[in-house]
């Protein structure tokens, strides 16, 4: 996808395109070039298209205005009308302009000279090279995310710190209390070498991770979701990747670098560039959930920040821990620093382990559960999500007297 404002800075000399209003939505990215003449055709659109009309039915009354309300409807970025055979600046009524500057839906106009063709050539050609770099960038990074077990026989790869951390950072920007040796599958090895390959930088990252109700979400689902928080992040000039997994939406986000101004303005006042964190972002993130998606069921989940790359695959175990942990207690978003004790267990990689410590240390509380209808490890886990608060953890637990046990 490309954004409004890369297109419009080169559009304006080449194809002598000119902005009537809507400078606030120039942030926004279009996803294709479509010409429309027929407002039948506009129920065609998928959302994010930068539509061009000649105004071939503008002789029909109030067709403009019939128009723009459509194509706001289908979530369109933006419009071009090419003036002068059908239509010309003096048609275009005060009221549609002041309400395309209210919606943030940038209006452009296009001298008749321009070839449409040209435009739509050009740009589409470079809306697919970008997509295709887009969607391998974000393939990469998903693979060195996954947390997907060794396959048989697959080799596992050391990686130390300081190589890691250089492999992916200008000399001297080296965090090494933050780029510990790590071990990687060879999948997740080749994955580093191609972001290396690419010339792919990023500075100081977290990770978050957000659920939808414990489920997956449709590709229909997915589509409006994906649109609405890239519009919310490019407002605010963040660096950013989206991307799906089965169950849940990740997002990677670079941070301001450490001793960044915090009064470097944003467009949303109550954010600046030192501030913005996936916590910080969380009201907006849920303001811009598309409707069949409930708000309540979104669930949220953050890493401690990151230096180097090769730690993404720890990012991501303790973006999901998080994120459970957040579920759990029905709480909108946790942090993973927030998590105390429960930070180790949450993000251990031998889950084998992890079971037989469990069932030597607890085992007793599962067997007397089971014998006497109790629920001391449900209350024991409570107490553990809450962070040791026997307030919380009592109204959490239908039994109060268990609860007073523990004490």
């Amino acid at each position: 996808m490309i954004q409004l404002q890369d297109f419009y800075r080169d559009a304006k000399g080449r194809y002598g395109l000119r902005l009537l209003t809507g400078t606030a939505g120039l942030t926004h990215e279009f996803t294709w070039v479509h010409l429309c003449e027929d407002i039948g055709n506009v129920s065609f659109l998928r959302g994010g298209e930068l539509v061009i009309t000649t105004g071939l039915s503008a002789l029909r009354e109030h067709w403009l205005e019939d128009f723009l309300s459509a194509l706001l409807r289908r979530r369109a970025a933006a419009l071009i009308l090419n003036i002068g055979k059908y239509l010309r600046e003096s048609d275009i009524p005060k009221e549609l302009v002041e309400r395309a500057a209210a919606a943030h839906f940038p209006l452009f106009l296009m001298p008749w000279s321009t070839h449409i063709s040209d435009i739509m050539q050009d740009t589409c050609a470079q809306l697919l090279e970008q997509a295709q770099a887009e969607k391998e960038e974000e393939r990469l990074l998903a693979l060195l995310a996954s947390p997907a077990p060794l396959h048989a026989g697959e080799p596992a790869v050391v990686v130390r710190g300081e190589d890691a951390a250089l492999m992916m950072k200008p000399a001297g920007t080296l965090d090494a209390d933050n780029a510990p040796t790590v071990v990687l599958s060879a999948r997740q090895k080749h994955a580093l070498d191609e972001l290396a390959d690419r010339s792919f930088a990023l500075g100081r990252y977290v990770l978050a991770r957000f659920s939808f109700g414990g489920k997956g979400l449709a590709e229909d689902e997915q589509a409006p979701l994906r649109l609405k928080w890239r519009r919310l992040l490019n407002r605010l000039g963040l660096r950013y990747w989206l991307f799906f997994e089965p169950d849940s939406l990740l997002l990677l986000l670079e941070l301001a670098p450490r001793g960044k101004d915090a009064a470097t303005p944003t467009s949303t006042p109550s954010l600046s560039a030192a501030n913005i964190t996936p916590a910080a972002l969380l009201p907006q993130l849920l303001a811009a959930v598309p409707p069949g998606i409930s708000a309540d069921a979104v669930h949220g989940g953050a890493s401690r920040p990151r230096t180097a790359l090769s730690m993404l695959p720890a990012a991501h175990r303790e973006a999901a821990a998080a994120c459970l942990a957040a579920q759990a207690v029905s709480t909108p978003f946790r942090a993973f620093d927030d998590l105390g004790p429960m930070r180790l267990l949450a993000t251990h990689p031998d889950r084998a382990l992890l079971s037989e410590l469990a069932d030597e240390q607890l085992g007793v509380l599962r067997r007397y559960d089971l014998r006497h209808h109790a629920q001391l490890t449900e209350t024991l886990r409570t107490y553990l999500q809450t962070g040791g608060s026997l307030q919380q953890t009592h109204s959490r637990i239908a039994t109060p007297s268990i609860t007073a046990s523990i004490k």
